[in-house]
């Protein structure tokens, strides 16, 4: 019997992180839709982010290069960037910008720059730090 269930199967997808965890979440789609989607429900997103209240984001933010976090942003949709980037100082967010809207990267670039945020992501929400994907309002 395995322990942890459905929660710890997403918890490795997120270590995964990338490819390699869509890659896999594909692989178990084609056996188990069901379990795919459940899985996928439990994942932590770029889009995300914007859950989070401003103090978590601050909180997030000192530990991640902010054109890093920018070119993290480049490939979602601009209505969840600004929803993101709402209630941050503007000097956070020129600096968010130099990443965002600089010259032109490639996509691999972009998507290795999600997966480093994610990494630090899962770490503060495993310190307890940052709380997503919960109905709950935090104050």
């Amino acid at each position: 019997m395995f322990k942890g269930g459905k929660e710890e199967a997403a918890k490795m997808l997120n270590l995964l992180g990338g490819q390699a965890a869509k890659d896999l979440l594909e692989q178990i789609r084609q056996k188990d839709p069901i379990l795919a989607n459940e899985l996928e429900d439990m994942l932590v997103r770029i889009e995300d982010l914007r859950h989070l209240t401003d103090n978590m984001k601050v909180t997030l933010l000192r530990d991640i290069d902010l054109e890093l976090f920018g070119q993290a942003l480049r490939t979602v949709d601009k209505d969840i960037v600004s929803e993101i980037l709402k209630g941050l100082s503007s000097g956070i967010i020129l600096d968010i910008d130099e990443g965002l809207k600089g010259k032109p990267i490639p996509l691999s670039k972009a998507q290795e720059a999600q997966d480093r945020v994610l990494e630090i992501v899962r770490e503060k929400i495993d310190n307890g730090q940052i709380v997503i994907k919960d109905d709950d309002e935090y104050v």
